[in-house]
């Protein structure tokens, strides 16, 4: 399947604000238009075709053949760009393939990665002679309302699309599943003086060929300023994952969002930040050893903060990779274990019953790394990603996952409790490793 992007306005709102083509703006770390075609990527689409108009130059400049990202880009050229976007839709029909669906969308809307795959897994679900159109029903979310395109929808169908339509249940999202029947209803709206896209799909919507899917995700038509920050928001909130712990959802991620904000356009890659999040869990444990509880404890909070800033950096510039998943996993085992042995290591020289305190870390030590091997066994076995927050039941208040686990190192080098520390470590891993083994009998 191919997708098509329009690019060809001028982005006059947001020029006070930025310089160069619109589409060309970065938005955390990359452009519009780059995101777009990497969240295309991400759908299954090697294959995209620009449309562009005014500022075609640049655009083709910035973004070549398309091989540094490992699809192929073509582009076809609108001169009458200014007449509207119907015209640079209807530009497409040079290009179009006999019975092919196409994907078509703006440079400037965003959305999350998984609203534009779900989308795409709708395409068997329209005829040759239908059109797919991603509508938000979800009003109250939906940035800018007034701005947006209405949509008239019953069920799964649009009856009628316009900017100031008063009744109206849905908004346009600006993503369309296009087939043939896209282009003699742009042709006959052209030739009637009518220039926007919307028209075109509204000689569709009245002979019922528009259908509709309803995106449960969240997009923003990037237009000024505010949908820019907005649009920033949103992606910095999607980055969040489902499998988040207590206390990396309700702390960490505070820290960690406004790190990846501002290494989003630096170089800085994800794997970096791994292994600088490796360092500072050995700077912790070092201190710990050395008797300086409180710093220890500090850089271990640290090093779980930047355990999250190399997974946001990685799913927000579309850099994650099997093996940087791998290293993240083993250096996270390294690291628990280097600190946990350092805390240790303290503990055996300055009590009296070093016999016990080789015990409890032992215990701690063997405890710790039972989360992610329990977690790990589930996905492999099953496929499904096993969700603390819901899997682990009342048990998810349990500080067992390494989130919640190096905030109570934390806790303990701030109050210099070690002792209290490992044994709480040993106590909550086999408690939980045991808890999950049950809670999962009944899940597989």
């Amino acid at each position: 399947m191919r997708a098509a992007i329009l690019a060809a306005g001028e982005g006059r709102r947001l020029r006070p604000h930025f310089s160069g083509p619109k589409p060309l703006i970065h938005l955390l770390g990359l452009s519009l238009i780059e995101r777009n075609m990497l969240t295309l990527r991400e759908s299954g689409i090697q294959e995209i075709v620009i449309v562009t108009g005014c500022h075609s130059a640049e655009i083709q400049e910035a973004l070549g053949d398309g091989s540094k990202w490992g699809i192929k880009i073509t582009y076809v050229h609108n001169p009458d760009w200014q007449k509207g976007n119907g015209v640079s839709a209807y530009a497409l029909h040079t290009v179009f393939r006999p019975e092919e669906k196409f994907v078509l969308m703006m440079a400037d809307h965003i959305f999350e990665p998984q609203a534009v795959r779900a989308f795409v897994a709708e395409a068997e679900k329209i005829s040759d002679s239908e059109v797919l159109l991603a509508a938000d029903r979800n009003l109250d979310r939906v940035h800018d309302v007034e701005e947006c395109t209405k949509i008239q929808a019953e069920h799964d169908r649009a009856q009628k699309l316009g900017k100031d339509l008063g009744d109206f249940n849905a908004v346009d999202c600006g993503l369309f599943m296009c087939t043939g029947a896209l282009f003699p209803a742009l042709s006959q709206a052209i030739a009637q003086g009518r220039h926007a896209l919307t028209d075109g799909i509204n000689i569709l919507a009245k002979q019922g060929k528009v259908k509709l899917h309803f995106v449960d995700q969240a997009w923003v038509d990037v237009d000024d300023r505010e949908s820019f920050h907005h649009a920033e928001h949103m992606l910095l909130k999607s980055l969040v994952p489902d499998k988040d712990g207590l206390i990396s959802r309700h702390l960490n991620r505070k820290v960690s969002l406004q790190i990846t904000k501002r290494l989003a356009s630096t170089p800085v890659t994800p794997n970096q930040v791994t292994v600088a999040s490796f360092i500072v869990s050995l700077a912790s444990a070092l201190s710990f050893a050395a008797g300086f509880p409180l710093v220890g404890g500090l850089l271990a909070q640290f090093s779980s903060i930047l355990d999250g800033v190399d997974g946001e950096l990685a799913r927000l510039k579309f850099l994650q990779s099997q093996y940087g998943g791998l290293v993240d996993a083993i250096l996270d085992r390294y690291a628990d274990f280097f600190i946990v042995a350092g805390m240790a290591y303290w503990w055996c020289l300055q009590t009296d019953q070093p016999i016990m305190a080789l015990l409890v870390s032992a215990a701690a030590l063997s405890g710790i790394p039972m989360s992610m091997l329990v977690k790990e066994k589930y996905k492999a076995l099953t496929g499904r990603t096993y969700i603390p927050e819901t899997d682990d039941g009342l048990w998810r208040y349990l500080p067992a996952n390494r989130d919640g686990r190096l905030f109570i190192v934390m806790l303990g080098g701030i109050f210099n409790l070690i002792p209290a520390t490992l044994i709480l470590l040993a106590v909550t891993t086999h408690l939980a490793a045991i808890v999950r083994l049950v809670q999962l009998r009944k899940l597989m």
